[in-house]
């Protein structure tokens, strides 16, 4: 057997400081850590096999005190896609760590494995970000722990799922360019619902999907006249130097601190929302009370 994975050995494979990866693993917020590094921090978690110890949590109690939050990490995720993952998985370590909570970051290459060790940790709960119907049957069909979906959809009222109010998004959309919106731009995605609204909404010809052999710059230039939606704050940040930023409105997760300029028009589905969210709907599933009343879809409403 291998020698345990340590914080320092993370450290040493980011480039950064113990302290860095201390503050980054236990979401400190006394010290101001970019988001590049944090996702550098979690992508080394996961590539080295890094495990907190909780021992000491679990035998205070029967709970774990660990929750489990399964992404899709795969080689063809794009940087900008990663970032609103990261995103994502921040505000919900927030959210759990305000409950008493750590979180263990799994990966989505082999479903079965990370179950595995969602039994062998016996983590309290999972939250599971991003997956297509396929990946979310293949999950609930051996689920045992308490799972809420976040930007995943799954046709199973078992289940709760989060997800941005995407029919609202694009009315917003509408009334802020004052007119309806000729394209649509995306990160890849894997939420059929999502792909059910914007197909009834853009013919294909007007649906970007950002993937590695689409080049946004060329769609931009053949719809340089037209005025349209750009989602996510990576994308719309290229694209407002590719062309004039009053052609577009970015939908964009971070209540502050966007990188964008000033005067681009933008719509706001907090992330730090969904999470708070997420996390409700987790601790009713974890203490068994006041889950019924809730609806099994809960939809953020854009800002």
């Amino acid at each position: 057997m291998g020698r345990k994975v340590t914080m320092k050995d993370i450290a040493k494979d980011v480039g950064v400081s113990v302290a860095t990866v201390s503050y980054v693993l236990n979401y400190s917020e006394k010290e101001k850590i970019s988001h590049d590094t944090r996702l550098k921090v979690f992508e080394a978690v996961k590539r080295l096999g890094y495990v907190p110890n909780m021992a000491a949590k679990s035998l205070a109690s029967k709970s774990s005190q660990m929750i489990g939050i399964i992404i899709n990490l795969g080689a063809k995720n794009k940087r900008s896609k990663l970032y609103q993952y990261y995103d994502t998985v921040n505000e919900l370590q927030r959210q759990m760590h305000k409950m008493g909570y750590d979180v263990l970051l799994l990966s989505t290459k082999e479903i079965g494995k990370e179950f595995d060790l969602v039994s062998k940790r016996s983590l309290d709960g999972v939250f599971v970000i991003g997956m297509g119907e396929r990946q979310l049957n293949e999950i609930a069909t051996g689920y045992y722990v308490p799972i809420v979906f976040v930007d995943g959809y799954l046709e199973d009222d078992l289940f709760f799922k989060i997800l941005p109010d995407y029919r609202a998004v694009l009315q917003k959309a509408k009334e802020i360019l004052q007119t309806e919106p000729q394209y649509i731009i995306t990160e890849e995605h894997a939420n059929d619902l999502l792909t059910r609204i914007i197909q009834e909404q853009f013919p294909p010809e007007n649906i970007f999907v950002n993937r590695k052999d689409n080049s946004l710059e060329d769609f931009l230039q053949a719809h340089q006249q037209e005025k349209g939606i750009i989602v996510g704050e990576l994308l719309a940040l290229q694209a407002e130097r590719l062309l004039n930023n009053d052609q577009f409105v970015a939908v964009i997760s971070a209540e502050t601190d966007s990188m964008l300029l000033p005067d681009t028009k933008r719509i706001v589905v907090s992330n730090k929302k969904k999470a708070e969210y997420a996390a409700d709907v987790m601790k009713r599933l974890m203490n068994l009370e006041g889950f019924e009343e809730l609806p099994k879809i809960i939809f953020v409403e854009p800002e």
